[in-house]
């Protein structure tokens, strides 16, 4: 698992508000491909549904420690 690469995403979301703002509104896939996830990242990434940067963080956080 490459916590590191979801950090990665992540943290850019926060500081990058067009990122933000694109990875929040449609353009994940694109956004993702950027990044070296495996493909089980990706599929939770992109399956995870969220309307903030916090809630998509939740998330993943969750889904990483289960």
């Amino acid at each position: 698992m490459s916590k590191v690469a979801l950090q990665a995403v992540i943290g850019t979301a926060l500081v990058d508000r067009q990122f933000c703002e694109e990875f929040l509104d449609g353009k994940r896939p694109a956004i993702l491909a950027q990044f070296d996830l495996t493909d089980e990242e990706r599929e939770t990434a992109l399956a995870m549904r969220s309307n903030s940067i916090q809630e998509f963080a939740r998330g993943m956080c969750d889904w990483m420690v289960s």
